[in-house]
């Protein structure tokens, strides 16, 4: 093992500009995954309809449909909603919010690691956990979990400095700080939000043998914030029609139901969805902490030495690793599992991989495992780089490539991202891996954003409609997004039986006809059907013609089929799950009763 010096000021003035033009290319990558793109399903677009339906007349809950979405707290939709009030409900301003998130949630793990590492090692720390594929993917979805980061890593910084004050002053204000954190993540996703910050800080006082922290009044006294906040939220809701029942659903079916089986109805039995098994977090962690793995890896390594032997830096390690492991723990007994739920356990992982760092010897005089490890991580980050230029050269020569202007700048980026990791160099690799997300993906992004324009399955099914109004069957939560967001108002309802519990579905569809005889059906199909030999079509055509499908009507569904409708057209997205339209082709019988639809979106 090489005996670690100290940088030289050149040497150290090299890695800063490195890790500056770093930090600028990541706020490209941002801007490329922000504001370069539609609503990518899953998920987005029912974000963005939910923010849409408070972005004029704000509400303690927002709506979908017509009816009461009360799975997360509110502040994400408030917040893009103001957004999309003052510039459009558009994608690049639902995300606008999401660009303050990431950097608030950077500038909170650099204070974090400033604390208890150093400056040169806190922008290492903040740009490899900005720069986690886990990290990234959260930060540019539309989805609540931008929120809950920036919230989470705002309370560990707060924490830490807390643990770390040496006067009353000083304390007060970290865990000031902390509290802030904590209200943000409720905000975000609620007490589930509190998870890892709480596991940290209960981890790290019973390891380091710190109970007196829990008897701190300046731990307490700025919990007024938190408390009020939530009290004052839960009493607006429990005001509005069907609170008590949206109440209800927030803070059992959608915490408890999540950890835990519990008996609810289909829609609100989360535990059904995302199933979890033994290990599958330990697993997906390469996959989260890519291109860093490695690296995490020697952290790891060096943290079973360095959180066990005194020295000046044990707290830290100590704290690094109660924030990456126990909320893992946890989450692993959870009935359910997505990966993004570990996202609040990757400042832990940043936090230990810039300690390795340091102390392995840093760009000065690296040991020989952070020298391996780095070497491994430049292999990665090649991989993905020449599979990104690969792709882009594919791509190119297809109807649905990016263009010649954007495939040049995404092959150039790519090869200087290249050139730039051509030493495996901290520095240099988290440059190079930016400079890979924000220009060589540029090309392959636009490709996959065209599979997305679900405005133009919107545009297409009310073209095929004409002045006939829709009714959407059976339809999930991006359908129902979509019609709330590119359809006019009152001319599209929701048709579900579950509007007429005990009766068969037959019935409702009859009274619905009957009551709008000139109506149009959109029906989800339940799968793509899209195999290998599809996308060469596509890729080599770029077109989907909007044609009725050659299969008998009562094949395609024999209800719809005996109602006296016929499938007028099929409507597809590349690679993505396709709508029937049905006609109307027989006349009703005069005695069926109307059923009222549900309320129109707005």
């Amino acid at each position: 093992m090489s005996i670690a010096r100290a940088p030289t000021p050149s040497g150290l003035a090299a890695a800063r500009r490195l890790l500056l033009l770093a930090f600028l290319a990541l706020g490209l990558a941002w801007c490329l995954g922000l504001f370069g793109r539609n609503y990518w399903t899953p998920d987005e677009p029912r974000e963005a309809a939910l923010a849409a339906s408070v972005a004029l007349s704000p509400a303690p809950l927002p709506q979908l449909g017509g009816q009461l979405f009360a799975e997360k707290p509110p502040l994400t939709y408030w917040l893009a909603g103001a957004s999309q009030r003052l510039l459009g409900i558009t994608p690049t301003a639902t995300r606008l919010p999401q660009l303050a998130y990431a950097l608030f949630a950077l500038a909170a793990v650099m204070a974090l690691a400033r604390a208890a590492v150093g400056t040169t090692s806190a922008w290492v720390a903040g740009l490899l956990f900005a720069s986690f594929e886990l990290s990234y993917q959260v930060q540019v979805w539309i989805d609540t979990d931008a929120l809950l980061l920036m919230g989470v890593c705002v309370a560990l910084a707060g924490m830490y400095k807390g643990l770390a004050a040496q006067t009353r002053a000083a304390r007060l204000g970290g865990y000031a700080l902390m509290h802030v954190g904590l209200t943000l993540a409720f905000f975000g996703k609620n007490f589930a939000a509190w998870l890892v910050p709480v596991l940290a800080f209960l981890a790290f006082i019973a390891w380091e043998r710190r109970w007196r922290e829990l008897l701190r009044w300046e731990f307490y006294a700025p919990a007024v914030l938190p408390l009020a906040c939530i009290a004052a939220w839960v009493w607006s809701v429990a005001q509005i029609p069907g609170g008590n029942a949206a109440l209800r659903v927030l803070f059992w079916n959608n915490l408890v139901g999540r950890a835990v089986p519990v008996d609810a109805a289909a829609p609100v039995a989360y535990a059904t969805g995302h199933r979890n098994w033994p290990g599958k977090y330990f697993v997906e962690l390469l996959l989260y902490l890519l291109p860093w793995a490695p690296l995490a890896g020697y952290a790891l390594g060096r943290a079973w030495q360095q959180a066990r032997a005194p020295h000046a830096r044990r707290a830290a390690w100590r704290f690094a690793l109660c924030v990456a492991f126990p909320g893992l723990v946890v989450l692993s007994l959870a009935a359910t599992a997505r990966g993004i739920y570990a996202a609040p356990c990757l400042p832990g992982f940043a936090l230990l991989a810039a300690l390795a760092w340091r102390e392995g010897g840093g760009a000065a005089n690296p040991t020989r495992g952070l020298a391996i490890a780095l070497r491994l991580c430049l292999v990665m980050l090649w991989a993905v780089g020449l599979a990104l230029l690969a792709l882009t050269l594919y791509l190119v020569r297809t109807p649905v490539g990016a263009g010649t202007f954007i495939s040049a700048v995404s092959v150039a980026g790519g090869v200087l991202a290249l050139w730039v990791a051509r030493r495996p160099e901290l520095p240099r690799l988290l440059l190079a891996w930016c400079l890979l997300l924000a220009a060589a993906a540029w090309a392959p992004f636009t490709t996959v954003n065209r599979t997305q324009d679900l405005a133009s399955i919107a545009a297409r099914i009310a073209r095929q409609a004409g002045p006939h109004p829709l009714y959407l069957w059976q339809p999930d939560e991006t359908t129902e997004a979509w019609a709330q967001l590119y359809l006019l108002p009152g001319t599209w309802h929701v048709l579900d039986p579950a509007m007429l519990p005990g009766e068969p579905p037959e019935t409702l569809l009859m009274r619905a006809l009957a009551q709008v005889p000139d109506a149009h059906i959109v029906e989800l199909l339940p799968r793509s059907g899209w195999n290998s030999a599809r996308w060469r079509t596509w890729l080599a055509d770029g077109t989907l013609p909007d044609t009725p499908p050659a299969v008998d009507p009562a094949r395609l569904n024999p209800m719809l089929a005996s109602a006296g409708l016929i499938p007028e057209a099929l409507i597809e997205r590349p690679g993505g799950r396709g709508y029937l339209v049905w006609a109307v082709r027989e006349s009703l019988p005069e005695d069926v009763a109307p059923v009222t639809p549900a309320a129109p979106a707005n």
